[in-house]
């Protein structure tokens, strides 16, 4: 039997943020190159390079067969400065990402660049002779050829360029692409446009992440490398450890936009590169930074300027003669906020702002939703009225439920806030609800929460750099995770006017510490040797962990009333060593982990339901070095945590023990024909039914969407949701019930 709670509707309280629900667009996980990006041929151009990954090289993902080499005099542009010379008899193959494949009956083109000594023919083969033709090309220097292919059977395999004895050819800028019902090249891959467009963002974030503001200076990302034909394009590095070819530049990107119709918001650096760079931050030299002001001022008039300017000039050359329209701009994304980055922040913000007041500036307050970056990037915000925040906050599902309150305490006569990455840590069942639950509390405050978007969005089945991720797929899959459905409905069906609203019958759930579990030592990418270990005040053996190992048990503890020290010195390894304190997953348990990352922060992290989460930090420190050892003590009491090293104590705060509200809902309002509509979502993210009474006055008809069927922990990263939603429908003659499984959630459209 089901429990039974109401929905009272309250009056209309603010108008909904217009546009609340957008997407997060970064190249990793091959989202762009090999996913989104509708080319069939990886490495192409031949650029990649043995700097950006072990093993790589101009050749990565070609076979050679016969005289092949790689060249670099007298190349087809300066930007695409490698191409391979085929001495016949030879031929090259490339297996693209996962298998070159064709579908009977598929159209597709090729195209390349070649340079032939006299005139020859390439012989073209597509999986095994799924597809074939014959290239003709004359003697002479660089020629664009292209041919259209027919799929005469289905395959999976290589796309193969041969040459006969006698002739001597240069390849570069090698493409083979589907064509759409217009007879021209795909620029995206469908099904995966598809599924973006199934969302129904208001907006589109790219092209970070991360991936704005680079790994080093030179890597920060420039819009200007990234227009123009393909051959003349700058390829980079990609802070993700893989090759950008830039094929999905700012004109596409801005394409995307108006194909899924979604308004633009670019981010660029706020001339600083990645704190996370070797050395750390660094600042754009002064001397180059009103150049680097005027690029970003040149990508607004490319955005927005007439036929006229130089840059609306030039979008128009490339084909696009209307004005794109952008209303957003971002500067920054998850910086250190130190003395550099608010003087080049605010260069930038100011120059823009005089030059472009149509546009709304966003700035960015570090890479998490607490800490020193977080304060001093909201200190620095409201100091110079910054109109809106990028904050980001990966969270476990508990740290969701129990935060729908956070935004009350938000100043609506402050920056508004742009949560522009997050997520709950898997592809659960249960952070799918989690994060429709925290969605519900920002769409009840538009005056604080004016923009959101989960991240990452794509991420290839077997090329995944980050997880979770809202849409995984392979070369002819696409698996949408719960949490996309939840997205979805979010997207899709909006509404004017917020409402307020009263939950009766709802009862939150309780959290407690645990009082059993057991203390480990632990190092995946380090030795290190552990001397004086007490745990509890009793002497301990001393311990070695190795890399690869499962760690060293220590002994049993009270995590409400336990104290643990020990002197660590690291003998070898990248990477430090963390202590695992409580019992096994799914109950909670804390891991203090030092140097686990980069070997640069301490930070203390908690796992609930079998899931991860930044509890404290992380905090800045020296790293753990071989032959250097460290003292450590931890001490645990009640919710009080304390971390010392060396007698320095790094951290030091209580464990949130706040109740988890994990029902809830959220209302809006929209005019409909004789009436009004009612958009109501509503979670239950417990093991009974519910029945939730959608109070409003006289009879009512419900249209539902309901995201049900599974149970919390089901849900695997890389695969598609264990459950998709189904449409029902309910009436009342005084309100209308509508019926919650365990675990679900729904979408409805109550019409009174």
């Amino acid at each position: 039997m089901s429990q039974r709670f109401t929905v009272r509707v309250g009056d209309a309280v603010a108008e909904a943020a217009p546009d609340l629900w957008g997407l997060f667009i970064e190249d990793l996980n091959d989202a762009l190159d090999g996913g989104l990006n509708a080319e069939r041929v990886r490495n192409g151009d031949f650029e990649f390079d043995a700097s950006e990954r072990e093993g790589f090289h101009p050749l990565t993902g070609w076979a050679v067969e016969g005289g092949v080499a790689v060249r670099t005099d007298d190349p087809l542009h300066p930007n695409n400065a490698h191409y391979a010379r085929l001495t016949g008899p030879a031929a090259i193959a490339n297996g693209g990402w996962d298998g070159v494949g064709a579908a009977r009956g598929e159209r597709m083109r090729l195209s390349l660049f070649a340079r032939a000594d006299a005139d020859t023919v390439i012989d073209v083969q597509v999986a095994g002779g799924a597809a074939a033709a014959v290239l003709e090309v004359s003697q002479g220097g660089w020629r664009h050829v292209e041919t259209d292919l027919e799929a005469a059977a289905d395959g999976r395999g290589e796309l193969r360029l041969a040459v006969p004895a006698d002739a001597t050819v240069d390849l570069d800028a090698v493409s083979l692409r589907p064509l759409g019902e217009d007879g021209e090249p795909l620029i995206f891959r469908p099904d995966l446009l598809q599924a973006l467009k199934d969302l129904r963002p208001s907006f589109i974030r790219f092209p970070g992440g991360c991936l704005a503001h680079g790994y080093g200076l030179a890597n920060v990302y420039h819009w200007k490398d990234t227009i123009g034909p393909r051959h003349e394009r700058v390829q980079a590095y990609n802070i993700w450890h893989y090759h950008q070819s830039r094929q999905i530049g700012y004109l596409e990107y801005f394409a995307l936009c108006e194909a899924t119709g979604a308004t633009a918001i670019p981010i660029v650096a706020a001339g600083v590169c990645c704190q996370n760079s070797p050395g750390g931050q660094h600042a754009i030299p002064d001397d180059e930074m009103d150049a680097y002001v005027q690029d970003v001022l040149d990508l607004v008039e490319f955005a927005n300027g007439g036929p006229d300017t130089r840059w609306g000039a030039k979008r128009a050359e490339l084909g696009h003669p209307e004005p794109f329209g952008l209303r957003y701009l971002g500067i920054g994304n998850e910086d250190e906020i130190t003395d550099q980055f608010r003087d080049r922040y605010a260069r930038i913000e100011d120059a823009l702002r005089e030059a472009h007041p149509e546009v709304t500036p966003i700035g960015t307050v570090g890479p998490a939703p607490h800490g020193e970056d977080y304060e001093r990037g909201w200190a620095y915000a409201r100091e110079r009225a910054v109109p809106v925040v990028d904050e980001h906050g990966y969270q476990n599902p508990r740290w969701y439920h129990q935060n729908l309150d956070r935004w009350n305490a938000y100043d609506p006569e402050g920056p508004k806030v742009y949560l522009g990455e997050y997520a709950a840590w898997s592809s659960k069942v249960r952070s799918a609800l989690a994060e429709a639950a925290y969605m519900t509390a920002m769409e009840r405050r538009p005056e604080v929460v004016r923009l959101a978007s989960y991240a990452p969005l794509l991420a290839r089945v077997g090329h995944s750099q980050w997880t979770p991720d809202l849409i995984y797929f392979t070369a002819d899959e696409v698996r949408p995770s719960a949490s996309y459905y939840v997205q979805q409905a979010f997207g899709t069906e909006r509404g004017r006017r917020v409402h307020s609203v009263a939950l009766e019958g709802v009862e939150h759930v309780p959290v407690a510490l645990p009082t059993i579990g057991t203390a480990v030592l632990a190092s995946a990418r380090a030795s290190v040797a552990f001397t004086g270990v007490r745990l509890d005040g009793a002497p301990v053996p001393d311990a070695r962990t190795g890399i690869g190992g499962d760690g060293v048990h220590l002994g049993p503890i009270d995590p409400t009333a336990c104290e643990l020290e020990f002197t660590a010195l690291k003998t070898e390894g990248e990477d430090g060593f963390e202590i695992r304190l409580g019992p096994e997953a799914p109950a909670s348990s804390l891991t203090v982990s030092f140097g686990m990352w980069q070997n640069k922060f301490t930070v203390v992290n908690r796992s609930d339901d079998g899931i991860g989460n930044g509890d404290h930090g992380p905090v800045p420190w020296r790293g753990l070095h071989a032959g250097e050892p460290v003292h450590v003590r931890v001490k645990l009491d009640g919710p009080r945590v304390r971390v010392w090293t060396d007698g320095e104590l790094r951290h030091d705060y209580e464990q949130d023990l706040r109740p988890e509200q994990r029902v809830t809902a959220g209302v809006l309002s929209r005019d409909a024909a004789g009436g009004t509509e009612y958009v109501v979502r509503l979670v239950n993210a417990e093991d009974t039914a519910k029945t939730a009474h959608i109070a409003v006055p006289g009879p009512a008809t419900a249209a539902v969407t309901l995201l049900a069927g599974a149970g919390p922990d089901d849900g695997e990263l890389f695969h598609a949701s264990p459950v998709t939603p189904v449409s029902l429908t309910a009436k009342g003659d005084d309100g209308v019930d509508i019926e919650l499984p365990p675990w679900s959630f729904a979408s409805a459209v109550v019409t009174v």
